[in-house]
């Protein structure tokens, strides 16, 4: 019997990344047009639909500086993944730093209280068949030391919660709002990757599919697994 999940892809980046540095900017300024079409219409526009005069340079910058998830898996992150995406590059940088900000926040709970079952030889006490917290270092700490989180990243969801998140949330000064928006972004993107973005360390190709290494894999058990649907 063989089995299949629905998963979403996104490498238009990946092709235009691959073009002479020359011909990307061109190339993005016209991906660039298709975020202006509202998704309300819940129909297509053809980029030849609309005007060059509504996009720019800028706009086609902000396409190539950030890098969401070439696949991802779970529904309920998808849309988030795509309003990132969308507000970041047409310019809505409070809106696109929000959005990060709560998809880490809510991501970070959800690993944490998914995989704690999986981890009781190193399980945490006073996290323990606890829910979501608004504390991100708890969750960040339990997931470094499960190994999900290198320190690398670790450091920067530390700071972000603290320089951003709380900043932002607690009437903090607005400074840098374009860099704490891509910075969040960045963020988002690489947590969602190493969850529910078939990561390299999880996700391998073989007979030009994409095939988990190791089904035991608590990642795979809790964010992939219940996505597989059998097909007669």
């Amino acid at each position: 019997m063989a089995s299949k999940m629905e998963v979403f892809l996104n490498c238009s980046r990946n092709a235009l990344l691959a073009m002479p540095p020359a011909v990307q900017k061109v190339e993005a300024m016209r991906e660039v047009k298709t975020f202006l079409v509202p998704r309300v219409l819940k129909r297509e526009i053809l980029c030849d639909g609309i005007p060059d005069v509504l996009v720019n340079e800028e706009m086609a910058e902000r396409y190539l500086e950030i890098t969401p998830p070439v696949f991802s898996l779970v529904p309920d992150f998808q849309s988030v993944i795509l309003e990132i995406e969308q507000s970041y590059v047409i310019g809505n940088d409070f809106s696109a730093l929000s959005a990060s900000c709560v998809a880490i926040e809510r991501l970070l709970n959800q690993a944490r209280i998914a995989l704690h079952k999986h981890h009781k030889d190193r399980a945490i006490r006073k996290l323990w068949n606890r829910g979501p917290t608004n504390d991100w270092q708890p969750n960040i700490d339990a997931l470094k030391d499960w190994g999900y989180l290198d320190d690398a990243l670790a450091s920067e969801l530390s700071a972000l919660y603290r320089d951003i998140r709380c900043r932002y949330l607690h009437c903090g000064a607005i400074q840098s709002l374009r860099q704490d928006a891509r910075r969040s972004a960045a963020a988002a993107y690489k947590l969602m990757t190493i969850f529910i973005g078939f990561p390299d360390d999880l996700f391998g190709w073989t007979g030009g599919c994409l095939a988990c290494k190791n089904e035991a894999d608590p990642r795979f058990v809790e964010f992939y697994k219940p996505y597989i649907k059998d097909q007669q």
